[in-house]
């Protein structure tokens, strides 16, 4: 039979065991944790937008506004509908009430009531465009610029360099801002029309006649489809140039070019044009997917980008404008930082009020109850954020409570004439109930805030989860493993 003295040794080795599985368990999700600067919410806001270029405020207002806005109140999860009718454009901004949780289908429904509402619109409305992304926040905003090539050389650039950047994962959306729509450009001179007896109109019907961009369909011969495809369209100015011009009243024609000079190039006046450091650039701007750790994310886009850099013609140069993960980072390291911080104060606090001894053992099971509080939040998907790390300092002068309780609870037996094995066995059967029920009423006083609805709710949530994931790991910790190392 193994003698008391053995069977302590043993438990004193299991619960050195598993605290430092606990340990290493711990530290190894805390190097690879997701982490954000503020919890993730879900935006329960989108925009309609309709165009019909030209079109007053006023018919814009009750043509197509009212329109769009009495169908869109068909959907009963909209809370407020805001619009906005300029010249030619109506805006809608459309908010959904704060108990959708699931807020996907909403958006679907919404397309699909545009989608109905749209033939009902003026002819030559453009369609009815929802965004749904309307809070999408870019992780990094990558400019690239360069000295000697055109806009349009940029834009197949920036085209094939967010294609490439596609190539990564947990990447969710890669948009370019400051590309510029091409035209041609015809300048006509009235003395050299007037001169031919043209007018602009006929050189006109010509072009359009000419750039042909519909399908020419299909013939079925003996059983074969033979498909027809127009090549009259245009792919360069010089072909534009070499259209021929019939002159009114004779069998003469002249190319285009002898009556207007054409030119290449954007609109006038620019789109949103962007620049960067004086140069003009083109934007990519780079979001992720939720639960991404976005500090090990940025390490990835930065080697990323620089593979593309080097593979990009001389000249071109690819830079951050914006990069969050370095604020991330500084939030969550400063928010850690304040973790150690309060986790020193309270061991020194500890030890000095209960003695060396018993200090140590309470203290000990701070750490291990972070650790254990790490693994938690993993299984739960709790992001580290400043809202999820703050719940950690708020918890550090709760959970140590259980650990104090029970070691105190302990030293009054042995004083009182017990032994230690048993006085640490019968304190932990007398305190569990009495602890955990102590430590449940702590939890329940937070979770109006981590359940509040909407924007809010989701912000707070993380605090409740934290608050419960830990304090339970520190009445776990208190209840089994102190004893064990009083043994």
């Amino acid at each position: 039979m193994p003698s008391i003295t053995q069977f302590s040794l043993d438990t004193s080795r299991l619960s050195i065991m598993f605290l430092v599985g606990i340990a290493a368990l711990g530290i190894y999700r805390f190097l690879d944790y997701p982490k954000q600067e503020d919890p993730s919410i879900v935006i329960r806001e989108a925009v309609v937008t309709a165009t019909f270029p030209g079109m007053s405020t006023p018919r814009v207002e009750d043509l197509i506004t009212r329109k769009l806005e009495e169908k869109i109140r068909e959907i009963g999860e909209v809370d407020e509908i805001e619009t906005d009718s300029k010249t030619g454009m109506s805006i809608v901004h459309v908010v959904v009430k704060d108990e959708v949780k699931d807020i996907e289908p909403v958006w679907q429904d919404l397309r699909n009531k545009m989608d109905d509402i749209a033939p009902d619109l003026p002819l030559g409305t453009q369609s009815p465009f929802v965004n749904d992304e309307f809070g999408l926040t870019a992780i990094a905003t990558i400019a690239l610029w360069s000295d000697g090539f055109s806009l349009a050389d940029m834009r197949e650039v920036a085209r094939d360099t967010r294609d490439k950047l596609y190539a990564l994962e947990d990447i969710r959306k890669v948009e370019l801002f400051g590309i510029q729509e091409e035209r041609v450009f015809l300048e006509l001179s009235n003395t050299k029309l007037a001169s031919f007896g043209i007018s602009p109109a006929v050189f006109i019907e010509t072009l359009r006649a000419q750039n042909i961009i519909l399908p020419g369909g299909e013939i079925n011969a003996d059983g074969q489809n033979v498909v027809i495809e127009p090549s009259g369209d245009f792919n360069a100015v010089e072909e534009i140039e070499s259209v021929i011009v019939l002159i009114p009243g004779t069998q003469e024609v002249t190319p285009l070019r002898d009556l207007v000079t054409i030119t290449r190039g954007y609109v006038d006046p620019p789109e949103s044009p962007v620049y960067f450091n004086g140069h003009p650039a083109i934007i990519l701007s780079v979001s992720i997917l939720d639960g991404v750790n976005s500090v090990a994310f940025g390490e990835s886009l930065t080697r990323r980008m620089k593979e593309i850099e080097q593979s990009l013609p001389i000249g071109y140069v690819l830079e951050y404008a914006t990069y969050q993960p370095d604020l991330v980072e500084t939030a969550v390291n400063g928010a850690v930082n304040n973790v150690y911080q309060s986790l020193v104060i309270v061991l020194a606090v500890v030890m000095i009020f209960l003695g060396f001894r018993t200090g140590l053992i309470v203290g000990s099971f701070v750490p291990m109850a972070m650790l254990l509080g790490l693994v938690g939040m993993s299984i739960f998907d709790v992001e580290m954020q400043r809202m999820s790390i703050a719940s950690m300092i708020i918890a550090l002068g709760m959970l140590i409570d259980n650990g104090i309780v029970v070691a105190e609870d302990i030293r009054t037996r042995m004083e009182g004439g017990q032994d230690r094995r048993t006085a640490a066995l019968e304190s932990g059967n007398s305190l569990s109930i009495p602890l955990l029920t102590s430590t449940l009423t702590t939890i329940l006083a937070f979770m109006p805030i981590a359940l509040a609805e909407g924007g809010t709710g989701e912000y707070t949530l993380s605090l409740g989860q934290v608050l419960m994931i830990v304090l339970l790991a520190s009445w776990f910790l208190a209840m089994y493993m102190t004893p064990l190392m009083c043994f």
